[in-house]
C-alpha cells in the first residue's frame, strides 16, 4: 500500500517518536523511507552569526540528525536522507509531492489528540496541506491514554499505520486489566485494538467472523 514514506525530523523527542513508526510501516509494506531535515530560514536567532555561518552550522546538525535516524532503520529497509532550507511545512509538503510520498510520519508533543494542536504548528500545517496520508505519533512521556476519546484516536492511528484507513468504532471503548479495548471495523473486517492505558502501546487483533 505504501511505497514511499517521508519522515521529517529535527532530532527532538517529538520527532524521534515517529521514527520507529515509520520504519514499522516500511517493513510491513516494503517501502523506502526518506528522512528529511529542514533548516528553518524563518526562525529568528538571538546569537550573532552570518547567514552563511548559520546555514553551515544547521547543515552539519541536519547531517547528524538524519544519519542517526537512518542508522535506526531495520535491515532490508531502504533509506534516503535529505536536507532542505526554507519554511518547514512548505519544504515538507513540496518534498512529499516531488518524491511521491504515500505517507508522512510526524511527531507531536500534544497528548490530547489532533484537534488540540497549536495553531500554526508545523504538524498542523502539514496535516491541512498534505495530499498524502499523515501519521502522527506522540512522545513516550505523553503517551498515556486517559479517556475513551483518546483511545479511539490511538486505535485509528494504529489501524491507519497497518493500511486500514477510515476505521469505524462499533461501540464505546471499555477498560479491562489496564487496557482500553476499542472494537472497530475497516475494509469489511472487524478488529479489537488493545491499548495499554499507562504507555499508549497498542496491538491489533482481528476478529474472526462466524
Amino acid at each position: 500500500m505504501y511505497q514511499t514514506i517521508l519522515l521529517p525530523t529535527d532530532g527532538s523527542d517529538a520527532a524521534n517518536s515517529a521514527v520507529g513508526q515509520a520504519y514499522g510501516v516500511a517493513e510491513r509494506f516494503g517501502a523506502t523511507v526518506h528522512v528529511l531535515y529542514v533548516i528553518d530560514v524563518e526562525q529568528n536567532y538571538s546569537f550573532e552569526a552570518s547567514e552563511e555561518e548559520l546555514s553551515e552550522a544547521f547543515r552539519d546538525e541536519g547531517e547528524t540528525v538524519t544519519e542517526e535516524a537512518a542508522r535506526r532503520a531495520p535491515e532490508g529497509v531502504d533509506v534516503v536522507t535529505a536536507i532542505e532550507e526554507g519554511s518547514p511545512h512548505q519544504c515538507i509538503l513540496e518534498y512529499a509531492d516531488e518524491h511521491g510520498a504515500d505517507l508522512i510520519t510526524m511527531g507531536t508533543h500534544d497528548r490530547r489528540g489532533l484537534d488540540r494542536f497549536l495553531i500554526g504548528s508545523v504538524t498542523e500545517r502539514v496535516l491541512r496541506g498534505a495530499d498524502a496520508s499523515v501519521l502522527v505519533t506522540r512522545t513516550a512521556a505523553e503517551a498515556g491514554v486517559e479517556t475513551a476519546e483518546h483511545a479511539i484516536e490511538v486505535a485509528r492511528d494504529v489501524l491507519a499505520s497497518e493500511g486500514h484507513e477510515d476505521a469505524t468504532v462499533l461501540e464505546e471503548p471499555y477498560e479491562q486489566g489496564g487496557y482500553w479495548i476499542v472494537r472497530t471495523e475497516a475494509d469489511h473486517e472487524q478488529f479489537n485494538v488493545h491499548i495499554e492505558r499507562s504507555s499508549g502501546d497498542a496491538r491489533v487483533a482481528r476478529i474472526e467472523r462466524r
